[in-house]
C-alpha cells in the first residue's frame, strides 16, 4: 500500500532527522568533540543515503520519488547510527551512499521471498543496520573520537572481524528472542486480525475510527 499523504511522508521524515541529531550526538553526554562529530556525520550520511536512493530509482525504475528520498533518508540514518563516532565525514557519506544503494535495492527481497513487511523494516533498518556496522571495520579512522583505524585505514581486518562476529551475533540474539515473544502473543492474542478486517481499514474495524471522516460531512446550501 501507497502512503496516503505525501507531504505527510516528508514532514515526517524531516522531523525525525531532527530528532536523529539528538539520538546520535547526544549519545556523547556533553557539547565535546565527540557530540559535534556526531551531529556532522548525521548530517551528511542521511543526504548522502538520499540522493543515492533516488539514483537507484531513477536508473531502475525510470523516476525518482520523494517516497524514495524520504527512505533513502531513514536507510542512511539508520546506517550511520553504528558508525557516527567511528568514521570522518568523509567516511559517513560513504556510509550513507552504501547504505541507500543496498536498502533500495533490498526492498526487492520481500517480493521474492514473499514475507509481510508493510513498512520495508527489514529492507532499511535491518540492511541499513548491519551496512553501517560492518562499515566501521572498513571506514574506521583513528582521527575520529572512537579512536580505532579500519581496514582502508591501515587497520587491517581486526576491527572487520570484530564488527562482522558482533552484527551475527546481536542478529541472532534479536531474532531468537524476538520468535520467543511473537510465538507467544500469537497463542495467546494472535499476531493477525482477518484478511477482510485489514482490507476494511484496521482504524475502522479495530479502533473504531478514521483519519478522516469525508463520507459524513454535510455541507450548507
Amino acid at each position: 500500500m501507497r502512503p496516503h499523504n505525501l507531504p505527510l511522508v516528508m514532514l515526517g521524515a524531516g522531523l525525525l532527522w531532527f530528532g536523529w541529531f539528538g539520538f546520535n550526538a547526544w549519545s556523547a553526554l556533553a557539547a565535546n568533540h565527540t557530540a559535534a562529530v556526531a551531529w556532522v556525520n548525521t548530517l551528511v550520511a542521511p543526504a548522502a543515503a538520499s540522493l543515492a536512493w533516488i539514483l537507484v530509482e531513477r536508473v531502475r525504475d525510470g523516476y525518482a520519488t520523494s517516497l524514495g528520498a524520504a527512505s533513502g533518508l531513514v536507510a542512511g540514518l539508520v546506517a550511520i547510527t553504528p558508525a557516527c563516532s567511528s568514521v570522518s565525514p568523509v567516511g559517513a557519506i560513504l556510509v550513507g551512499i552504501g547504505g541507500g544503494v543496498l536498502c533500495a535495492l533490498a526492498i526487492g527481497i520481500k517480493y521474492r521471498l514473499g514475507y509481510d513487511d508493510s513498512l520495508d523494516v527489514v529492507a532499511v533498518h535491518l540492511v541499513g543496520g548491519l551496512w553501517g556496522t560492518v562499515a566501521i571495520g572498513f571506514l574506521a579512522t583513528a582521527a575520529a573520537p572512537a579512536g580505532i583505524d579500519g581496514l582502508l585505514y591501515g587497520g587491517g581486518t581486526d576491527q572487520l572481524w570484530r564488527q562482522v562476529v558482533g552484527a551475527l551475533a546481536v542478529l541472532a540474539y534479536s531474532f531468537v528472542v524476538t520468535y520467543v515473544i511473537a510465538q507467544g502473543l500469537d497463542r495467546i492474542m494472535g499476531l493477525r486480525v482477518a484478511d477482510d478486517l485489514e482490507e476494511a481499514g484496521l482504524d475502522a474495524t479495530v479502533h473504531a475510527e478514521q483519519g478522516y471522516e469525508l463520507g459524513g460531512m454535510s455541507v450548507s446550501p
